[in-house]
């Protein structure tokens, strides 16, 4: 995949999950805080129905490049024209540079 910086036209903000522990130890998300926002190229590529016995559920996957950064964590969600996209898999370089970042993310579409 070749990017430009120049394709980078859309603003994508990144945030982290806050948790804290319940009385049993169990982590529980309390809060986001905004890590960043960024300008980026957003791929919608893939998408997914799954008819299971309880419920169906929608999904639909993005590739999204920004400029290279250290401080992005596979455990980040994005926010991009309202949705909110889940990262999918750890982000990595592309072309194995420092000069982009790839990040693959889903975003599920409850059925109304």
């Amino acid at each position: 995949m070749n990017v430009h910086l120049s394709e980078l036209k859309q603003r994508v903000k990144i945030f982290r999950p806050v948790a804290t522990e319940d009385e049993v130890g169990n982590l529980i998300e309390q809060d986001r805080t905004e890590v960043a926002t960024v300008w980026a190229m957003v791929l919608p590529y893939a998408a997914k129905i799954s008819d299971g016995y309880a419920e169906k559920v929608d999904e639909v996957t993005y590739r999204i490049v920004i400029r290279y950064r250290e401080d992005i964590q596979v455990t980040d969600v994005l926010q991009w024209r309202g949705k909110t996209l889940l990262m999918s898999a750890p982000p990595y370089a592309l072309n194995g540079g420092r000069k982009y970042l790839v990040m693959e993310a889903k975003e599920l579409v409850e059925d109304g």
